[in-house]
């Protein structure tokens, strides 16, 4: 087993109470993007968060829940003391950036959700059933083990710059910028660049382009469950946009 597969391996190594088919988290990616640009309120938005958490949960994704809670509340502790002690430039500045964050927050969640659950060949025939083309279904594939390696040595490599005394921290890379740009994020750009490389000849050897109609060992159908949630984003995003 190669480290592409270990690592898709233990991504996926959740306890599942729902489990939706990959059109039906793409489709929720997609309403997350719409619900975020036609926002009303900020009731709105917890509302929104609220219910992704709720689906991370169920899904299994308990860790990466947790952590997004988390940032997503210090986002929010940042925008309220703003609000509440600074003035003038600061205030737009710091109110500003953690607008921004906030924006974008409730599609990273959705992304991560996507990434996390999601088996590359069950992705690959779920697309397929759609007539969606390979020109498009390939480059996504790719994108979905790229992530997932790419935190593996990113982990790898801060590990080891720990080790000698260098944090990738927001106060290391004060401290000692250069030292920092130069041992944690040249290695992490190079090993990108020949991850990149990696995925695309050995999907090219496994026969990623071959025209034939991919078969696949897991059924993959919609459910009841992809109904009820795809039922609850859609009222939820439309029809709050009227009642918020």
């Amino acid at each position: 087993m190669n480290k592409g597969e270990e690592l898709q391996g233990n991504m996926h190594m959740h306890v599942y109470t729902v489990k939706l088919d990959p059109r039906t988290k793409i489709y929720l990616l997609l309403l997350v993007n719409a619900a975020v640009f036609l926002s009303p309120s900020f009731q709105f938005e917890l509302i929104l968060m609220a219910i992704i958490f709720s689906l991370c949960f169920l899904m299994g994704m308990f860790s990466f829940s947790l952590k997004m809670m988390l940032g997503y509340g210090l986002i929010l502790g940042v925008h309220l003391v703003s609000e509440m002690f600074l003035s003038g430039a600061w205030e737009l500045m710091f109110v500003s950036f953690t607008m921004f964050i906030r924006k974008i927050f409730p599609c990273v969640v959705m992304g991560g959700l996507l990434v996390g659950t999601t088996k590359i060949n069950e992705f690959m025939t779920a697309l397929g059933k759609i007539r969606i083309s390979k020109k498009v279904i390939i480059p996504l594939a790719v994108m979905l083990r790229y992530f997932p390696m790419i935190g593996e040595d990113w982990r790898y490599i801060k590990d080891a710059m720990k080790l000698r005394g260098i944090s990738p921290s927001i106060i290391g890379f004060l401290k000692n910028p250069v030292q920092t740009v130069e041992c944690i994020y040249v290695p992490l750009l190079m090993a990108a660049s020949k991850i990149a490389d990696e995925l695309s000849v050995a999907s090219i050897a496994r026969g990623i382009e071959n025209p034939k109609e991919r078969s696949c060992f897991q059924h993959v159908s919609f459910q009841f469950s992809d109904s009820i949630v795809m039922f609850i984003f859609t009222f939820f995003v439309f029809g709050g946009v009227y009642i918020c």
